[in-house]
C-alpha cells in the first residue's frame, strides 16, 4: 500500500483508463437503480402480468402497434404518454412497458415515474427478446 501513490504517479495512463472503464461497467447499473427503472425479461414480464394483473404498454408508433403487438396490450405511443393518467387510472398496477428493442421503453418508463406510477419495468430487448422467447403476437 505504500507504494500505491507511486505507482498511481508513475502510471497515471493506466490507472485513468482503469477508473474510465470501471465508470462505464459499473454507470448503467448505477443509473438503473438511482432512475427507479427495473428491467424483466419476458418470461418475468409474462408472470409478473399474469400473477400481479399488471399491463403491458405498448409506446410504439400506431404502424408498428397495427403490424404486431402483444395481446391485450395498451397501446400509448411515446409522443403522447402524457395521457397517460387518463388512460391508466390505477397507478400502483405493475405496468410493463414495450417498444421495439427497449430504447424507447426507458425514456417511457422515467416520464411514467415521473408521473407517480409506482411499478414501472422496462421489457428487456422489448418487442425483439419477445420473439426470441416464441411468445404469441397478435396482429
Amino acid at each position: 500500500m505504500e507504494n500505491l501513490g507511486e505507482f498511481i504517479v508513475n502510471h497515471w495512463i493506466l490507472v485513468s483508463a482503469f477508473v474510465v472503464l470501471s465508470w462505464l461497467v459499473f454507470s448503467d447499473s448505477i443509473n438503473r437503480r438511482l432512475s427507479g427503472l427495473q428491467p424483466l425479461a419476458a418470461t418475468e414480464a409474462v408472470r409478473l402480468v399474469n400473477q400481479q394483473k399488471g399491463k403491458f404498454l405498448d409506446v410504439r408508433d400506431d404502424s408498428e402497434f397495427e403490424k404486431e403487438h402483444i395481446a391485450d396490450a395498451i397501446h400509448l405511443p411515446l409522443a403522447k404518454l402524457a395521457e397517460a393518467e387518463s388512460q391508466i387510472k390505477n397507478k400502483t398496477q405493475p405496468l410493463v412497458i414495450v417498444c421495439a428493442s427497449g430504447q424507447r421503453s426507458r425514456t417511457a418508463a422515467k416520464q411514467l415515474r415521473k408521473q407517480g406510477f409506482e411499478q414501472v419495468y422496462v421489457l428487456t430487448g422489448g418487442l425483439h427478446a419477445w420473439k426470441e422467447a416464441k411468445l404469441p403476437l397478435f396482429s
